[in-house]
């Protein structure tokens, strides 16, 4: 579900994107956009790199040198718009900073008094329609997810720990999966003639 996220903003919006997400700069480069990936993690750092996007900004080098750099490849402009995947305090403010125009700001009573929307969802209110699309979309560009497999159910106790540990430590990169049974995912493959 969560993937259906990224796919359905950037088709809806045609954004260019800020994402440490591999999907997010995949799904954009499919579209033609150009991507500005920032992250504050070595391995969200290399995520972009490897998932294509067309510049790699380090978050901790602070939000004033942030926006200096995306400024010197916006032609001093800023980024037309920003999908912020990450819940890290100062994400979206540093997203609103380095998006045309250079400050965000929505007053409480332009929510409460005007036709003001700003709209986030974890869940495509769309759900199987966009999921279908994107799985065709995902399909016929080629995208692909890092995963981390884990065998069994006996290893969610595992999955969980480690992607405890892996999150403290910053050193997370790609998706958990627990893969229940092999020779079905061997079959399926095979069906649909997937070779990897």
């Amino acid at each position: 579900y969560l993937l259906t996220t990224p796919y359905l903003t950037l088709r809806k919006y045609h954004t260019d994107t800020k994402s440490r997400l591999d999907l997010g700069c995949q799904f954009a480069h499919a579209q033609g956009l150009q991507v500005i990936g920032i992250d504050a993690r070595d391995e969200g750092l290399d995520l972009a790199r490897s998932s294509g996007a067309d510049v790699v900004i380090d978050a901790r080098k602070g939000k004033d040198r942030v926006i200096e750099e995306v400024k010197k490849v916006t032609d001093q402009k800023g980024v037309d718009s920003a999908l912020t995947l990450s819940d890290a305090l100062g994400a979206a403010a540093l997203a609103c900073a380095i998006t045309k125009p250079p400050e965000v700001s929505v007053p409480f009573h332009e929510l409460i008094f005007r036709d003001i929307r700003i709209h986030g969802s974890l869940i495509s209110p769309r759900l199987k329609t966009e999921s279908v699309r994107m799985l065709d979309f995902v399909a016929e560009h080629d995208i692909t997810v890092k995963t981390n497999p884990f065998f069994g159910l006996k290893e969610i106790p595992h999955l969980v720990e480690k992607r405890i540990q892996l999150a403290h430590s910053g050193k997370i990169a790609g998706k958990g999966v627990v893969i229940v049974d092999e020779d079905e995912i061997k079959n399926v493959k095979e069906r649909i003639g997937v070779t990897r």
